[in-house]
């Protein structure tokens, strides 16, 4: 308990910086309602349709009322909500609008971290000793608005996790300060699993100690932790505190490309397996391709009809990038792991140990070693 911090005792980091997390509200449903107001105030789910068998990508408010999430099934939304009005994702379209904000957030910050199209950390430290970090975040929502006609939320505190937990607090259109002083008893009441990057299964492990609260956790004091999670389990006790002391980065380093697809019907015939799979293999090609990447892993995933999922991969000592070892590799793990006679319902591909094209000398195409 002596190692707890309290709402006496403020951790230093708490003082040092001022972030903002951008978050807007049902991003890819917004724009849709956007540029067809008919759909105002109606359940909207961005997805495939139910009998495609599909999953939902995100939902308008209206629909979460009735329990749908991100990641469901399209044909369980349906369930939930028969009058919800399924549309096709168009990319291309958010993406326009997500560029639009991008343009509106440097113009207050330079220090900024996108996490997706809909989501990005700023730090204002500097920016906030003219004006503070108050009025920047709402002049930055004013603005989006007026030039996309989108809502967002925002969350103020010291550190990203917290921001981020705060501009989640008066979604839709909403803003959220959470003051360094008042960081601590924040904390206190939240369930585990609002800690961003703790999981269902960590938070399962917590529970059976009935550690279910950031106040559980604290009140179990680091020795407790190390004892029954071990060291790596440190960071679950510190961010129950509000501590946090990640950066805003501002650039990602993606490690990964991949695409997959869950089929219709299930699939059990091996050439038209294969013929999908060299699919699958072109369009992430051609992804990787605009995108100037090479690699040195390349994994394939199985999802079977009973829900079961398999993954293999391989990797290589020279980084490669052309669609014939892309697709002479996939089917050769494909043909290794498919031992089993069970009807597939998805397929995916992946390549990792990626590299930008422009960072290497030479990349070997048609290796001599597939």
């Amino acid at each position: 308990m002596s190692n707890n911090f309290s709402e006496n005792k403020i951790h230093p980091s708490l003082l040092k910086r001022k972030i903002i997390h951008i978050d807007l509200d049902a991003f890819y449903a917004a724009v849709e309602i956007r540029d067809n107001p008919l759909l105002k105030g109606k359940p909207v789910i961005i997805g495939g349709l139910p009998q495609e068998r599909s999953v939902v990508c995100t939902c308008s408010y209206e629909a979460r009322k009735f329990g749908i999430r991100s990641a469901m099934s399209s044909a369980m939304a349906k369930k939930l909500c028969p009058q919800a009005i399924f549309i096709r994702p168009q990319f291309e379209k958010y993406k326009k609008a997500s560029q639009i904000v991008f343009q509106i957030l440097q113009k207050y910050c330079s220090t900024i971290e996108p996490m997706s199209l809909d989501e990005a950390y700023l730090d204002v430290t500097i920016e906030a000793r003219e004006s503070s970090a108050t009025a920047i975040a709402q002049s930055i929502r004013n603005e989006i608005f007026l030039n996309t006609q989108l809502t967002a939320s925002a969350g103020i505190a010291p550190n990203k996790m917290i921001a981020k937990i705060a501009s989640d607090i008066n979604k839709p259109n909403g803003l959220t300060i959470i003051k360094p002083k008042d960081c601590f008893i924040f904390m206190q009441d939240l369930p585990l699993k609002k800690i961003p990057f703790i999981g269902p299964v960590t938070a399962q492990k917590f529970a059976t100690h009935q550690l279910l609260t950031c106040k559980n956790v604290i009140q179990a004091g680091k020795d407790y932790i190390l004892e029954h999670f071990g060291e790596s389990a440190i960071w679950v006790w510190e961010k129950a505190q509000g501590i946090d002391e990640s950066d805003v980065c501002t650039t990602h380093i993606r490690k990964s490309f991949g695409e997959e697809e869950t089929f219709p019907k299930d699939l059990t015939n091996n050439s038209e397996i294969i013929a999908e799979l060299n699919r699958i293999v072109k369009n992430l090609y051609l992804i990787l391709e605009r995108k100037n990447i090479a690699f040195k892993t390349i994994s394939i995933k199985i999802k079977y009809n009973n829900f079961q999922v398999k993954t293999k991969a391989k990797s290589f000592p020279l980084y490669f990038s052309d669609l014939y070892s892309m697709e002479k590799i996939s089917n050769s793990l494909f043909l290794e792991m498919e031992k089993k006679t069970l009807p597939i319902r998805l397929l995916g591909v992946s390549v990792s140990n990626i590299i930008s094209k422009n960072e290497m000398n030479q990349v070997t195409l048609f290796p001599d070693y597939i």
